[in-house]
């Protein structure tokens, strides 16, 4: 078996120059059909997930229960939290010192 070399350069040399001549007539259409095909499918996914975001009651009632299991108010704290940020309000309000006015002549 013997390979001609020689042969197989021009012929891919063919293949490359017909795949460029024709990209070069089409490649607008090529993008606009792909540009198409980009916003269909984005469309539709769009669609999909607003109209696909009914629950049924049972998965309803689990997610309620799950929300309901997961906060706790703890007044103690809350009541904590809210008195330093009094005491820190009034110990701000009460510490201000009198500033030189610099634009003031003296």
């Amino acid at each position: 078996m013997q390979f001609d070399f020689k042969n197989l350069t021009e012929s891919k040399k063919l293949t490359l120059a017909t795949v460029g001549n024709l990209w070069q007539k089409s490649y607008k259409a090529i993008l606009v059909i792909l540009l198409v095909v980009a916003i269909a499918s984005g469309a539709y996914i769009w669609r999909k997930s607003l109209s696909g975001g009914q629950w049924s009651e049972e998965k309803k009632q689990e997610y309620l229960n799950a929300q309901n299991k997961g906060v706790i108010f703890k007044e103690g704290d809350f009541k904590k939290a809210t008195e330093d940020v009094e005491m820190r309000k009034k110990k701000a309000d009460g510490e201000q010192e009198s500033i030189k006015d610099i634009f003031k002549a003296y």
